[in-house]
């Protein structure tokens, strides 16, 4: 065969291996399908180079479909990871026995998961996971230190076990990252929270100091109750009473904010 006839086949394997109609026994949505669109192309780009590919290279749409197939394994494992409810017997082994595809008609890929829950499948392909599955499986790139940089924009993650299997280290990777980004989550939730409750206080010591002054009495005493968890509850709830002028939907919001802070004192004492 001379280079031209072989340049024409190769054209030709590559165009039928990436223009192809991407179907799944899951019901993804339009992101999810354009986003396996792009893994199909990314995946006959990486096969290119094989040395089965080279000696003949109508085996691109096979080992592109075994490359697809190694991504999408990578991403149930990751799933399965993170979600502490899962089942232990989800491993490599079992997503691999589970997820094929097949080739019902001339340029249609099937995508199909077996026994694994279609839920499941469903949250562990998305857009973003499957680009950072392209940065790390990239042949140009360092692997796992090409995503960690891309993910935590050169910051780094604390006490992340690189090597071993690639689909482990992926999902692993994933599992350290959601863990450090729920902490963040959780972190700033609480300062929200905590920013709250300072400014509910504040505005009820602004509110009964006005009163207390109209009346003639010392503010500092009600002061120093408010930022006293342990005094009784019922001594805010009587000074309040006698502060008419309150908006009543700010004492309730005080109230509770109060018996909250309470609450979370005493199960920090308990601990």
């Amino acid at each position: 065969m001379d280079n031209k006839k072989l340049h024409k086949m190769i054209h030709q394997a590559i165009n039928k291996a990436v223009n192809v109609e991407i179907r799944s026994e899951i019901p993804f949505n339009y992101d999810q399908i354009e986003a396996l669109d792009r893994l199909n192309e990314y995946c006959v780009n990486q096969v290119l180079n094989d040395t089965e590919v080279l000696f003949d290279p109508r085996k691109i749409g096979y080992k592109a479909n075994q490359e697809m197939l190694t991504a999408l394994t990578a991403m149930c494992l990751a799933q399965s990871l993170i979600n502490p409810a899962r089942k232990t017997g989800e491993s490599k082994e079992f997503f691999q026995e589970n997820i094929t595809i097949c080739v019902p008609e001339p340029g249609v890929k099937l995508l199909c998961f077996g026994k694994i829950n279609p839920d499941n499948v469903y949250q562990a392909v998305y857009p973003e996971i499957i680009d950072d599955w392209m940065i790390y499986r990239n042949k140009e790139g360092l692997g796992i230190q090409s995503l960690i940089d891309e993910k935590t924009n050169l910051a780094g993650l604390d006490n992340y076990q690189r090597g071993g299997n690639p689909l482990y280290e992926f999902a692993r990777f994933h599992r350290k990252y959601t863990e450090k980004e729920r902490k963040k989550e959780e972190k700033a939730r609480e300062s929200a929270q905590e920013a709250f409750r300072n400014e509910m206080v504040k505005t009820l010591a602004a509110r009964i100091t006005e009163q207390q002054l109209l009346e003639g009495k010392n503010p500092m005493e009600m002061l120093e109750l408010l930022f006293a968890p342990e005094k009784n509850r019922k001594q805010i709830k009587q000074i309040s009473q006698k502060s008419r002028e309150i908006d009543p939907q700010i004492e309730n919001n005080i109230m509770k904010m109060l018996e909250y802070s309470n609450s979370r004192d005493d199960n920090t004492h308990s601990r």
